[in-house]
């Protein structure tokens, strides 16, 4: 029997009514990009492979990677790289106990999105 002291539950979740906080926003980003990171390995090392077999392998992987498809996929690996590093520095800090207060945490998890336009903007010029 339901305890009338509870309140009503609702009867779904509607995701665009929460706002979540940007350290919960780094904390998200952190585990999508773990898995985007290990997702990718088969491929980049299936690529490193066939170019390192032979002359033609090299050549087929030059002509695998020239294109606007490949570009985006190494600009998306890359950026799961940027952040899953900066995001884990911060995780770790953490387990040190430093920046664990509220505001500290937030500040940090501004420095992880910066540090990451930072290094991703000349990146991503040179990529396309």
């Amino acid at each position: 029997m339901r305890n009338p002291d509870q309140g009503v539950r609702p009867k779904y979740l509607d995701l665009r009514q929460i706002k979540l906080p940007i350290t919960g926003i780094v904390s998200i980003a952190h585990r999508i990009s773990g898995v985007i990171l290990v997702i990718s390995i088969p491929a980049w090392l299936y690529l490193l492979e066939m170019s390192v077999t032979s002359e033609k392998g090299y050549q087929q992987v030059l002509e695998k990677t020239d294109g606007f498809l490949f570009s985006l996929m190494a600009i998306v690996c890359l950026w799961a790289l940027v952040h899953h590093f900066f995001a884990g520095i911060r995780f770790l800090l953490f387990d040190l106990d430093i920046a664990v207060d509220k505001v500290s945490a937030h500040k940090m998890a501004k420095l992880v999105f910066a540090l990451e336009i930072i290094v991703m903007l000349p990146i991503i010029g040179w990529l396309l």
